[in-house]
């Protein structure tokens, strides 16, 4: 089942965090770094915002909303749905003001202002109703919540600032278009109400007393994952983050895309079983997700430790590429720790709805990463911000584990990581031993002999499970045919 559920998941879960990987490159293209540092604050604090705003309905929705017989209940929820969409807009168009100081004041205020406004309100609705569409299995309806701004904003930017020119107002225009259309398009997909109705009391009580806690959760999740880019921008100034940033985020967005492969469709499927009754399946989804998470994390992060640099030559305008190179893998390396805590120790708490022991993760994390980043640029400058952030990480995704192995009782798939670490290992050796030529062409070379490389690895070392997949399947359709 989980399998099934990540491969519809899929495009969604691939195409937004490569579209956002895709961007951070080509946009230093046309980019300065003071303006790319703008772009890259501004999109950091809408998710901010979010949270303040929308996301602990957005919770409740994903694990608490009525099913399609419940009429009733879904008629109810909805009506509350639409007054609070309208009424949480409010606090995102008050974060845009604030916004607008991440700009060098070149712009008029007040289309500056409209401009912030529409993306983190446009922003905003997307995420909370792909929230819902994945609580409801609507899976094309996730996929264009999920890929409207990050991939139409990459390919409609591009066009803006070819006619208009390059400024990140340009480009943040762009995204809430797009953003906007993606609404229109999706939300008649998983149903809405066009008549606010005042909210019901028995809902808001539900979702302040599941989401109240994960607001605070998610906004301290954002400092421990973002506190970087204002420390650098606070310390060294815009330029100096607008040339961190791009490093910081490919090597995130590497993590993030291998990450997001996997981890959409196991908690809603967790949840669904331990609400059900079947504490033992919830955790064996769980297990499976953490094998599938790192079957994808490890090759990942190796791979691009072994062709980053190729990478950087090729797609990086030049003015990035010294930091880039000198941050990427240390920022994919930090992302990859950090998401795993977040989708697999985390998660296990999260099902028992151990919300102080997360907040006490996220604090730990915190402390942790500002510290050591901090400490880390006054000993070597911005590596050494970033390689503190990572062994903060480290610290965290340690206590995490202890929290989920000493209470709840998970256990780690440690034979599938060893199996994978195997395969990845092999995947290294074959991409070291290719010679192949620093353009183009030969980075996709390395890259497919190495993918290629691991897929055939992991099917030597996982044969005696798929043997017997494969001759069931081979069976059923020798029987279908007959």
């Amino acid at each position: 089942m989980l399998i099934r559920q990540t491969l519809l998941y899929l495009p969604a879960q691939f195409l937004s965090p490569v579209a956002q990987f895709l961007s951070m490159m080509v946009w230093t293209w046309w980019l300065a770094p003071e303006a790319m540092a703008a772009f890259a604050l501004v999109t950091a604090t809408q998710e901010l915002a979010y949270m303040f705003a929308r996301s602990w309905f957005s919770f409740y929705t994903l694990r608490f909303l009525p099913l399609p017989e419940d009429h009733e209940g879904r008629r109810r929820y909805l009506g509350t749905e639409t007054t609070l969409m309208l009424l949480l807009a409010l606090p995102e168009i008050g974060a845009a003001a604030f916004g607008i100081g991440f700009f060098n004041g070149s712009s008029d205020p007040l289309t500056l202002f409209g401009i912030v406004a529409l993306y983190y309100v446009s922003r905003g609705l997307n995420n909370h109703y792909a929230e819902r569409a994945r609580a409801q299995n609507a899976i094309l309806a996730y996929t264009i919540f999920q890929t409207c701004g990050p991939l139409g904003g990459l390919f409609g930017g591009m066009v803006v600032v070819h006619y208009w020119g390059a400024s990140a107002e340009h480009l943040l225009l762009a995204y809430g278009l797009l953003q906007v259309l993606g609404t229109l398009v999706a939300l008649p997909m998983i149903g809405f109400s066009l008549h606010p109705r005042r909210p019901d009391m028995a809902i808001l009580k539900a979702a302040f007393a599941n989401g109240g806690p994960m607001l605070v959760i998610n906004c301290m999740g954002w400092v421990a994952e973002n506190n970087i880019r204002y420390i650098v921008d606070a310390i060294a100034g815009a330029a100096a983050f607008g040339l961190l940033s791009v490093g910081w985020g490919i090597g995130r967005r590497c993590a993030s895309v291998a990450a997001m492969l996997v981890a959409a469709a196991a908690f809603p499927l967790a949840a669904r079983m331990l609400n059900a009754g079947d504490r033992t399946g919830a955790y064996r989804q769980l297990t499976i997700n953490a094998a599938l998470l790192t079957a994808v994390l490890f090759p990942a992060m190796v791979g691009l430790a072994l062709v980053g640099d190729r990478l950087v030559d090729l797609a990086v305008a030049e003015v990035y590429r010294e930091v880039t190179k000198s941050v990427l893998v240390l920022a994919a390396v930090g992302g990859t720790v950090r998401f795993y805590h977040l989708h697999v120790t985390d998660q296990v708490l999260l099902l028992e709805r151990k919300y102080f022991l997360i907040g006490v993760i996220d604090a730990v994390e915190i402390v942790a990463t500002v510290a050591l980043s901090i400490l880390g640029f006054y000993e070597a400058g911005l590596p050494g911000v970033v390689a503190g952030s990572l062994a903060g990480s480290v610290l965290t995704l340690a206590y995490s584990s202890y929290l989920a192995v000493s209470g709840p009782g998970f256990r780690f798939p440690v034979l599938d990581t060893a199996k994978i670490a195997f395969a990845t290992a092999v995947m290294a050796f074959a991409v070291r031993a290719l010679p192949v030529s620093p353009t183009a062409l030969g980075l996709g070379i390395s890259i497919g002999i190495g993918g290629l490389t691991y897929a055939l690895t992991l099917a030597i070392v996982y044969f005696p499970i798929l043997k017997p997949m494969m001759v069931a399947r081979f069976s059923r359709h020798a029987n279908g045919l007959s």
